[in-house]
């Protein structure tokens, strides 16, 4: 629909901006609309990989995943291509000692109810940015931006729900408490990248940017087994990718309360015997719009969100 080509799978949006002939703001408000997704690089980023699904679920899943196909720069043999621009590494790489190596699917080793199971491993590659992307609109750079990320150009067929930085997770493993202090870094504009793929359809939308589809809405693209785009098929999930989202909010929500109203925290939902007390945690979170994108609380029930907040913070023997 349009002559201007586009000679790259990604690029930062500093470029895209100057491609298109628009700001850097207009894409990051496009992001927080959900029309489309702005991600950042990773490069052996240690994660707790959040899986919708069983164990026999993860290991039909990875059975059919291949090597990534375009990688210019030198990946371990046990990373997975999870969809077009998002790696993992399948290992704890722990290559120099066969006895505490652990690969594969075998990286999935906790199971957090309700239907997730938990691994640990690598993450190479473009991930989608979540809710944080907000936290640009009004500064070009900020500084206490948390590593949570969801996989890129995923549609509904990857069942990688989110990534979190691993430590605090393996700490809590031994303490019995987690610690997310120091996670949080800077970010800036230059730390964001876009698809092709997302800057062809505002190019074929004639630059009309409200008549961008929501993704959430309207679904992403299918790849072929070479890793190309199907532009003839876009699959409709609102439900799943909605629900996603909406957990990523509460954890993100839970986890800022904790750093940001640590007396409140800790009069309020720490027992005396020194454990959380989800249900306060999930109603201290609920009295506190502001916590949330655009002050918009989407799940209500405090039953709810407790849930999604102990599936996180709860010590592995806690768990059912």
């Amino acid at each position: 629909m349009s002559e201007i080509k586009v000679p790259f799978s990604y690029c930062k949006i500093s470029r895209a901006s100057n491609l298109l002939g628009c700001e850097s703001t207009d894409l990051i408000n496009l992001a927080i609309e959900g029309r489309i997704e702005l991600c950042m690089m990773l490069d052996n980023f240690h994660c707790r990989i959040l899986f919708k699904g069983s164990m026999e679920m993860a290991d039909d899943w990875y059975s059919k995943l291949t090597f990534p196909s375009r990688v210019m720069r030198p990946l371990s043999g046990q990373t997975r291509a999870i969809t077009k621009h998002s790696f993992i590494e399948f290992s704890n790489k722990k290559y120099f000692d066969s006895k505490e190596l652990v690969t594969g699917v075998d990286i999935f080793n906790e199971e957090e109810g309700n239907g997730f199971i938990v691994g640990y491993a690598f993450a190479h590659g473009l991930w989608k940015v979540g809710v944080s992307v907000s936290g640009f609109e009004v500064n070009s750079t900020i500084n206490n931006m948390f590593p949570g990320f969801s996989p890129c150009l995923s549609g509904d067929d990857c069942p990688v729900v989110q990534i979190l930085p691993a430590k605090p997770f393996i700490e809590n493993k031994e303490t019995g408490r987690l610690r997310i202090d120091n996670l949080e870094f800077k970010a800036s504009y230059d730390d964001l990248w876009i698809t092709s793929y997302d800057i062809r359809r505002i190019i074929d939308s004639g630059y009309d940017f409200d008549s961008l589809s929501v993704l959430n809405n309207k679904g992403l693209p299918e790849f072929d087994n070479m890793g190309n785009i199907n532009n003839q098929v876009i699959k409709s999930h609102p439900t799943a990718e909605r629900h996603s989202k909406n957990r990523l909010d509460v954890v993100m929500a839970a986890i800022n309360f904790k750093e940001k109203h640590q007396d409140a925290f800790k009069s309020e939902c720490i027992k005396s015997d020194g454990s959380y007390n989800f249900t306060e945690w999930a109603r201290q979170v609920l009295d506190r719009p502001a916590l949330f994108p655009n002050c918009e609380i989407k799940i209500k029930s405090i039953d709810t969100v407790q849930g999604y907040i102990s599936a996180i913070f709860k010590a592995p023997d806690e768990r059912r």
